[in-house]
């Protein structure tokens, strides 16, 4: 047992004078009356005394009160969560415009915003792909900062060709395995599944990209993709522009010089799905169902350990002392006659 303020205790000093003090008024009151009275009724005065008593009990207890006692350890909290890694698409094709003035990647950006508030309960990291792949965020259950990063991502930043689909796989499965033991104050009951989720066009210039999918499934990764785009209608990629790039085409050219067109690729992001154990969904009509079917998942169980924090104990003393005053009313409007 503790005291939250042990200085209020120094108010108990004035118990033990207060209750002379009524000592003596009493004895005062009794000789008072024994002058206009020849017999004072016995329990009027021991009425006295207890309602005097009571005065004095609840005084301490409010003292005690004030001082804030506290004992007992806060007891542990149970909750749970999804460990989410988003990877987003950041190659050259990503810029293309499949809809007028929307480009790939700022359609992803807005619906991985949107995610991010379904995913609030959840930890979440943010990994960025191209022929590399590179975690910007790891895992965390601040949303803001995750927005922070996303809003960082901008069609003038883009400069990578290329994509490895399965080298994103293998970097997000690799830090959701590493962070699955990295929390501070919790006991973890059960690991729950982690998640996987592409934002992509689904162009792939690597070959391992199904391999890696059903490596992380043994992993307990789920791998969900999101498709950026059309299928139907091969465009054109937009050359980056920015102040310190000069360019005589507008958009992309192969060696020969030949317009080089990108389409959304559906078959191989169903494929990769399909082996990562999740599902595939297009940009424009999934999202709906990539919540419902991630909140089906098996979240991580775990218990929040106490902070070594004693729990507040005051209340027990102010009820105490209420109960108290109620007696000593009670008492007073019930005294009996002097006789």
């Amino acid at each position: 047992m503790r005291f939250g303020h042990p200085e209020f205790l120094h108010f108990l000093w004035a118990v033990p004078p207060l209750g002379l003090l009524l000592f003596f008024g009493l004895q005062r009151k009794r000789k008072a009356l024994l002058r206009f009275y020849s017999t004072v009724d016995p329990a009027h005065l021991h009425r006295h005394k207890v309602q005097a008593g009571l005065l004095l009990l609840s005084s301490s207890l409010l003292i005690f009160a004030i001082a804030r006692p506290q004992w007992g350890a806060k007891p542990e909290s149970v909750a749970e969560r999804l460990d989410v890694m988003l990877a987003l698409d950041i190659s050259t094709s990503m810029l293309a415009e499949d809809e007028a003035s929307l480009r790939r990647l700022t359609h992803a950006k807005e619906v991985m915003f949107s995610l991010l508030e379904a995913l609030k309960d959840d930890r979440v990291g943010l990994l960025y792909f191209a022929e590399a792949s590179f975690v910007v965020c790891p895992l965390t259950s601040d949303s803001a900062t995750l927005r922070e990063f996303l809003e960082a991502i901008t069609a003038e930043t883009l400069t990578h060709s290329g994509t490895r689909i399965g080298t994103a796989i293998e970097t997000a499965t690799t830090r959701l395995r590493s962070n699955q033991n990295d929390t501070t104050g919790i006991d973890t009951d059960f690991g729950g599944q982690k998640v996987l989720i592409l934002f992509t066009d689904g162009e792939d210039h690597g070959e391992e990209a199904i391999t890696a999918a059903r490596t992380a499934t043994q992993e307990g990764v789920h791998i969900y993709c999101v498709g950026i785009g059309k299928a139907v209608r091969p465009v054109p990629i937009p050359l980056p522009q920015g102040p310190a790039m000069e360019t005589t085409a507008p958009y992309k050219r192969d060696a020969k010089g030949q317009l080089v067109l990108t389409a959304l690729d559906e078959n191989q992001l169903r494929e990769i799905a399909e082996a990562g154990n999740g599902h595939y969904y297009h940009v424009n009509t999934g999202i709906v169902q990539l919540t419902a079917d991630l909140a089906r998942l098996e979240k991580q169980k775990f218990r929040i350990r106490s902070d070594g924090e004693y729990q507040e104990r005051f209340q027990l003393f102010v009820l105490g002392a209420l109960i108290l005053l109620i007696c000593e009313r009670w008492l007073s409007v019930t005294r009996g006659s002097v006789k």
